[in-house]
């Protein structure tokens, strides 16, 4: 359980990482370029690292490269899950903000 704990934060690391490239270089990517971009990133942070999250859950690969490999894969793939979770919280935040912007100015006001 620990090991998809921290592939999880490592993938809202890396999802914030390159967000910040992306705000420091001031240009917007195509967004296969970004996928490229946010999956090299994930394989490049778990050879930094030297994590491999299947070790931790017993399963062996022949090489050793293909460990960080597949965990950095896998880091950069949960950058996309924490996209999509977060944009959906901030939708349904607004949402209910409008809503209850629009409730407040159709109420009657006190004297």
């Amino acid at each position: 359980m620990y090991h998809f704990a921290i592939v999880a934060l490592l993938g809202l690391a890396c999802w914030k990482f390159v967000g910040m490239l992306l705000g420091f270089t001031g240009r917007d990517m195509d967004g296969h370029v970004k996928a490229l971009v946010t999956l090299a990133v994930g394989v490049l942070g778990a050879y930094a690292l030297d994590y491999s999250v299947f070790a931790g859950w017993g399963v062996t690969f022949r090489q050793n490269w293909m460990d960080w490999a597949a965990t950095g894969l896998v880091i950069g793939s949960f950058a996309y899950v924490w996209h999509n979770v977060l944009g959906y919280i901030e939708a349904t935040g607004r949402q209910r903000r409008d809503e209850a912007r629009a409730m407040e100015s159709r109420s009657p006001r006190a004297a």
